[in-house]
């Protein structure tokens, strides 16, 4: 079987979270600009978003749809951040995914505000971490997940500019 190039993973943490200051909406803007690039790219992509305790795949993976910002304006947010499962989930994912793509790259979009640990937790692909973090004092929730994964850390407001 002839394996698809590679496959963008984007997994967007839509609790309550995010809801505070401009977190959600410049993190859903960023990410409408990197599907319009994949669109270029005739790249293939998935999302999906946690919050509210439960985790849900908005996009299946497939080649970049044209339609995506209307499907992405109809995220809402609210409730905890299962940030764990969502990983553990975004992980069994990418396995699957791998029968199918030569490589998978997740973009995990998050203010890093989780109880949870994630130590045990091994995403098998390129990870990359961008902080939506938006409080005047950044906590540093998400650049220490970027640690604790072994993955590339970006600030929000640095890719959004």
């Amino acid at each position: 079987m002839l394996k698809k190039d590679e496959l963008t993973l984007i997994l967007l943490d839509t609790s309550a979270s995010t809801l505070g200051r401009t977190g959600l909406s410049e993190a859903l803007g960023t990410i409408k600009q990197l599907a319009q690039t994949l669109y270029i790219n005739r790249k293939d992509i998935s999302i999906m978003t946690f919050g509210n305790d439960k985790v849900e795949i908005l996009i299946k993976p497939q080649r970049t749809p044209k339609n995506i910002k209307a499907r992405l304006n109809c995220v809402k947010a609210g409730g905890g951040t299962p940030l764990k499962k969502a990983l553990q989930q975004a992980s069994l994912f990418i396995e699957k995914q791998l029968y199918h793509y030569e490589s998978c790259k997740l973009y995990l979009f998050t203010d890093g505000r989780s109880t949870d640990s994630v130590d045990s937790i091994n995403l098998n692909c390129e990870a990359i971490i961008i902080d939506t973090e938006k409080n005047n004092i950044n906590l540093g929730f998400a650049k220490k997940l970027a640690k604790e994964l072994n993955a590339n850390y970006f600030d929000l407001s640095f890719l959004a500019s």
